[in-house]
Formats: C-alpha cells, structure tokens, sequence
C-alpha cells in the first residue's frame, strides 16, 4: 500500500500541473453571482453539491485498489457552465474527458477512455433547499476495449440539497444507470443512492463523510461504501480548491479501497 500511495501522490502532483490550472485569474468582484455559481460565501460547499453548477475547470485523479486483480488509475478532465433560465432556474452543461490505465496480472492498458457529457436542471425550492435532475451519458470511445465499459451508458440523476445552517448541508442523490440498447454482456442496470453530509470546519476548510449504496439488478448484488473527504480553497475569491477522499467498502468486495484527489478552479 505505501508504493502504491507514493506513486498516488506523485501522480496528483503531476495532474495538478494541467496548464489551465496554472493560468486562472480571478473572479471579477464586481459582478454579482447568482444563487447557483461560485461566490466566497458558498465555496466551501462547491466541491460537493450537484445542485450549485457555476463555471469550473476540474481535473480528477483516482486510484483503485482492487488486490490480487491489479490496480486501476484513471484522471478525469471536465468543464462545466451553468446559466440561468429564470430566478429560481438554470441549466448546466458538462463534458468529461478520462485517461485511463490499469495494471492486473492479464493487461496493462493506458490511453483515452470513454467521453461522457452531462446535462441537467437545477432549481431552488427556497434559499436553503435546492434541487437537481439530468442525465450522464458515458459513450463508447475508448482507445482501448480494456478501458471502456463498451456501451453507450444513460444515468439519471436527482439532487436534493438543504443547507441546515451556514456550516451544514446534506442531502441524497438517486442515480439510475442502464444501457438504452441491448448490449449482451455489457449491459448495466444498477440503481445507486448516496447520502452525503457536508460540513465547515474553517473559512477555508471543509469536511464531508457520505454513504453509498448501490445494487445491481443483472447479477442480483448489491455493494455498501461509505466515502470520507476534505476540501481546501483558496484565491482572492477563494476560486481554487483542492480536495481529497477515500472511499472503502462496508462488506466485502473485490475493491480494497479508493483514493481519490482533484484540482478545481472556478473561473
């Protein structure tokens, strides 16, 4: 574990170096955000929420630990905007591109793995309860079958966020994955829930701890993680953040554990 745990950071040391990361300035203050972007006050809470969408050029870095069945890394790249429709309305567009690679005892594989685009509404019942639903798409365009799921993958996605104080928010996500064609053995049906709670632990740290289950109808299972993270912002604006988690299954699975580290820069 201490190798692979080198090897991680060496890893996200090399990510966070992408070029854009480097180039941010800052916010201009003189213009108001609206309820569902980026602003000083609600940077603490950004990394987490799926129902607040402002502009945001993010790139990720996860590794999986699956013992005798090898490792998985892959960094995931996205940009993601958000615009208002009406006062209590926006839309928000997102596109991820992954570089995946993984080592096991039969393959070690690396290259671009499958594109996936995000779209969705967000919308605010009242100032503390605020709601999100869309869809990821995951398309099959991998460079390599071994890093791609080999199907195109629909997943609706609802959001419930309320902020039960200016320190605490929680809420749940239903996501519900499947292909919309008939894939053989690469079909996916699998329903996920998860319950993440938020908290502030400084001006410019926060902390979260969310559970995860989820359960697949094709082979009857069902898995149980629990995912425990840290948030550090800074800038002028506080348009920087930098995060990290881990992620460990409740009952026995073939996953060990997962790291998992990003870079995020709200512009």
């Amino acid at each position: 574990m201490t190798s692979s745990l080198t090897t991680y950071l060496s890893c996200l040391a090399a990510a966070n170096l992408l070029p854009w990361s480097l180039c941010a300035q800052s916010t201009d203050s003189d213009v108001s955000p609206q309820w569902f972007e980026h602003s000083t006050k609600n940077s603490w809470l950004l990394p987490y929420d799926t129902t607040l969408i402002s502009r945001r050029a993010f790139t990720e870095l996860s590794y999986e630990n699956h013992g005798d069945d090898g490792d998985f890394w892959k960094i995931e790249n996205s940009l993601r905007s958000g615009f208002a429709i009406s006062e209590n309305l926006a839309l928000g567009l997102q596109l991820m591109v992954p570089i995946k690679w993984n080592e096991t005892s039969t393959s070690n594989a690396s290259g671009i793995g499958d594109l996936e685009l995000r779209s969705g509404f967000v919308g605010r019942i009242s100032p503390t309860l605020r709601w999100g639903a869309g869809v990821n798409a995951a398309f099959d365009t991998a460079e390599d079958p071994v890093l791609s799921d080999n199907a195109l993958i629909l997943r609706p996605i609802f959001a419930l966020r309320y902020d039960a104080n200016d320190s605490i928010n929680f809420g749940i996500n239903i996501e519900y994955s499947f292909t919309p064609m008939e894939e053989r053995e690469n079909d996916v049906s699998s329903f996920e829930l998860k319950f993440p709670l938020v908290f502030k632990i400084s001006s410019h740290w926060s902390g979260t701890v969310s559970y995860k289950p989820r359960w697949n109808f094709l082979n009857e299972s069902d898995r149980h993680r629990i995912e425990l993270g840290a948030t550090r912002v800074w800038g002028s604006e506080k348009q920087f953040a930098l995060s990290f988690s881990i992620e460990v299954p409740l009952v026995p699975e073939n996953l060990d554990y997962k790291l998992i580290s990003g870079i995020a820069w709200h512009f």
